[in-house]
């Protein structure tokens, strides 16, 4: 069966060759970050005089461990950015063999953007492979602290402290990929804020605004010894799209709004977890944090991801993982719609 998202108007588009049925369709797959028709205004970084790049950068500086922020159109860029800058900062310091950056992941893709990268490699999600990838050669451990591609999993803070404690001791650098939970999806303006572990390097990809291959603006988050190493020939986001972005940043930073997404955030939480405890059959957990949120199913997701979109519903399967990820804008009306319709299509499959 083939499911197409909805069209910018947000009616279900039809499937199959079926004729159209013109019902507002509620988009959890996460394709969507903010509804443009509710932005909340909020205020936005430096005076109205300055270039829209300038104030987007104040406002990530001040929401976050960053003393310095670039915006790029493209995540090859920001990635290529991040890793010379790192480069660069150790042959500054006189360390012109620390090149190698350890990517700390279960999964055993690396992102796209470094797999070309001979000096990139892989360890376990786990403190003592960490430990023992220090090295002489070593310039910098990735970890994403929330991932969605490989499902919905957050890394526990004891993993994130270790990987800091490890950065400081050997005098590499610690970079999180904020690209899935960044700007507020999980209830916190940057995901590792629960964990209360902040990194050197942040790079957050996909972010709303114009970029010519459609992918979004990519961010690149530094503090102020690894700004300095940043390399000035990079090609940065036009002003267009900067202020096309600039409304988005200022809304995901408005005093309150982080508090709104935890509470609207529970009340998703708690009906999944009605959902689950209705249908154990189907269902055997509940995962994640803020407008991150999952069913976890007892087999694929794929088939049930289908039938609720038939009902307008679109939602993301991540192998046995029903993702839920809807705007940061949703409402509580939205919530209980898409349970209803969650509801109805789980109660047309009979019991195991």
């Amino acid at each position: 069966m083939s499911v197409t998202a909805p069209d910018a108007s947000g009616v279900e588009a039809p499937f199959d060759g079926a004729a159209a049925v013109a019902a507002p369709a509620l988009d959890f797959s996460g394709a969507v970050l903010f509804d443009p028709a509710r932005i909340i205004e909020g205020e936005v970084g430096e005076g109205e005089g300055a270039p829209a790049s300038a104030r987007c950068a104040a406002l990530l500086t001040d929401h976050s461990f960053g003393d310095v922020a670039r915006f790029f159109a493209d995540r090859a860029t920001a990635w290529r950015g991040a890793v010379e800058a790192i480069r660069l900062h150790h042959r500054t310091a006189g360390r012109p063999k620390r090149r190698e950056i350890i990517v700390v992941s279960d999964d055993p893709r690396l992102p796209p953007v470094l797999a070309q990268d001979a000096g990139v490699r892989r360890i376990p999600e786990d403190e003592a492979a960490i430990e023992a990838a220090m090295g002489a050669n070593v310039a910098a451990l990735l970890l994403a602290p929330a991932s969605i591609d490989a499902g919905l999993r957050f890394l526990p803070g004891f993993l994130l402290a270790a990987a800091r404690q490890a950065a400081d001791e050997y005098g590499v650098v610690l970079m999180f990929d904020e690209t899935d939970a960044g700007l507020g999806r999980t209830g916190m303006a940057f995901a590792h804020e629960w964990r209360g572990v902040a990194p050197d390097v942040m790079v957050i990809d996909g972010l709303p605004g114009e970029a010519e291959d459609g992918e979004g603006a990519s961010a690149l988050v530094l503090s102020a010894r690894l700004a300095r190493s940043l390399p000035a020939s990079l090609l940065l986001l036009g002003e267009d799209a900067a202020a096309g972005l600039l409304p988005v940043l200022a809304a995901a930073f408005v005093p309150g709004f982080e508090t709104r997404v935890q509470e609207i955030g529970w009340k998703l939480e708690d009906r999944l977890a009605t959902l689950r405890w209705h249908r154990p059959d189907l269902f055997t957990d509940t995962t994640g944090t803020g407008l991150v949120q999952g069913l976890v199913c007892a087999g694929p997701a794929a088939s049930l991801t289908e039938a609720l979109a038939e009902r307008g519903l679109f939602a993301r399967p991540l192998g046995n993982v029903l993702a839920m990820l809807p705007p940061l804008t949703v409402t509580e009306a939205e919530i209980s719609a898409a349970g209803d319709i969650i509801d109805a299509v789980v109660a047309a499959i009979p019991p195991a």
